[in-house]
């Protein structure tokens, strides 16, 4: 089989060595073209150029956002998707039941690879750009926000950088006073908020090895489910991060956090800018995001369910 292997050699967990050894274990037993990127947005070309020339399946070796970009270049479930890891959280690999780590990963889709194994997952599309597992617009998005700014934190202290730039959100950056966003979605009222989750899958990311689960109902065959926070009580958020971080996911929604499950079109507005993150990257402040559902979108070299 033709592979293309994307790299992106600023992820978090690169490093040359291990960039070569996955590159000597694919090419014992298929062709491989590698594609190192340089530049944001720049494994969606790759991702392009290697279809056009004829490659059979796309390998992303790098962090979430290196997988969207791959993902958001494949043109459809035809050409599928591989997963090696390289990552800080590698959600998507980690949601499908892939290993974490590069080699032991490289070595599984060497596996799934001989026994022709594929899982069809959907994707979510949120202005114009698809995501794999979740999106954010308000407070998520402000944290995504501020741990972008000193990447140089996030590549030292990885998940501790994110609880800093959460506290940091909390008590510094963020209106916890007025509710600025709204949910439209079709089959119920409007609904306000502080912030929107969006899950395309479960979990919506990892704190370490610990699953975080707004939305747990969410799976990759389905629709889209957003959770809207209604309360940004120190109390009450306390109260949703212990029980979205527990071990058990639960049944029922919890008090002043709404959950809406299995929507294929929906839009979040707001009357302030707020910060949109999708699959972990900050995209911008927007006042207006379009949500849709893209059922089965996607070909995933997995085991399925």
């Amino acid at each position: 089989m033709r592979l293309a292997l994307v790299v992106n050699p600023d992820a978090t967990r690169f490093a040359a060595r291990r960039r070569d050894r996955v590159v000597r274990l694919l090419s014992a037993r298929h062709k491989v073209d590698v594609y190192h990127t340089t530049h944001v947005g720049h494994a969606t070309e790759l991702a392009r150029r290697a279809v056009a020339d004829g490659v059979e399946a796309v390998v992303a070796m790098g962090g979430d956002g290196t997988v969207n970009e791959v993902v958001n270049g494949l043109p459809g479930p035809a050409v599928p998707l591989g997963l090696v890891g390289g990552g800080k959280t590698n959600v998507l690999a980690r949601g499908l039941g892939l290993p974490d780590d590069v080699m032991k990963a490289t070595a599984r889709l060497l596996e799934l690879l001989e026994s022709g194994e594929r899982r069809r997952v959907s994707l979510g599309v949120a202005g114009g750009r698809r995501f794999t597992f979740s999106a954010g617009l308000g407070l998520d998005g402000a944290i995504v926000r501020e741990v972008e700014r000193r990447r140089r934190a996030k590549q030292l202290y990885g998940d501790r950088a994110y609880v800093a730039a959460g506290l940091m959100t909390l008590l510094v950056g963020y209106d916890r006073d007025t509710p600025h966003l709204t949910l439209h979605a079709e089959g119920g009222p409007p609904v306000r908020g502080f912030f929107a989750l969006v899950g395309n899958g479960d979990p919506f990311t990892y704190l370490g090895p610990r699953p975080f689960r707004p939305t747990p109902q969410a799976s990759f065959e389905g629709g889209l489910d957003v959770l809207v926070g209604q309360s940004m009580a120190t109390t009450a958020l306390a109260r949703a991060l212990t029980v979205m971080l527990s071990s058990r996911p639960r049944t029922a929604g919890v008090p002043g956090f709404p959950v809406r499950h299995d929507l294929d079109q929906f839009s979040l507005e707001s009357d302030v800018p707020l910060a949109f993150q999708l699959d972990g990257e900050y995209l911008g402040d927007h006042t207006s995001v379009v949500f849709d559902h893209l059922p089965y979108a996607l070909t995933v070299i997995a085991p399925g369910r």
